[in-house]
């Protein structure tokens, strides 16, 4: 009974939890989506927007940046993959702007990012309380064929 019963209040913290951030993200204008329980947010077009995705950047601890030389990337349309360490889709989403943020658990990750047929793509380990800020340079052709531009140290 008694596991029950920590089982049952563990789930609702969880829960709560989840429509707290729900809740905070709407505040701000943003719209929350889930795909097999991961959930992301997307968007970035024009500084307000800009600036409404900094103040939730915390709770998001994969950061997809879609860049045009040094700028953002100012247009919707790139084609975002999640993949698990097993190579298996677990979001396929096409960005509504320049900043794509997840929530995905620790592990190994690979983010893929289409954009006018060609591929990005970089894999990562998240572990503990890192943040991965990830920038996929659309202009500048790819070392080695259809790998990403270098990342910038993790936070």
């Amino acid at each position: 009974m008694k596991r029950v019963l920590v089982s049952a209040l563990v789930g609702l913290v969880l829960v709560a939890s989840a429509a707290t951030v729900q809740a905070d993200e709407a505040a701000v204008g943003i719209k929350v989506r889930r795909q097999g329980g991961i959930t992301f947010v997307t968007g970035g077009l024009g500084d307000d927007e800009r600036t409404r995705f900094e103040s939730i950047a915390a709770r998001y601890p994969v950061q997809l940046i879609f860049r045009a030389g040094d700028a953002l990337l100012d247009r919707k349309g790139v084609k975002v993959r999640v993949l698990d360490a097993r190579g298996e889709s677990v979001v396929e989403w096409t960005a509504d702007g320049p900043l794509f943020y997840v929530n995905v658990p620790g592990g190994r990750w690979t983010f893929e990012g289409t954009l006018d047929g060609r591929t990005l793509a970089q894999t990562r380990d998240l572990t503990g309380r890192r943040y991965l800020v990830l920038d996929f340079h659309f202009d500048a052709p790819a070392p080695g064929g259809d790998a990403a531009a270098p990342a910038p140290a993790d936070r």
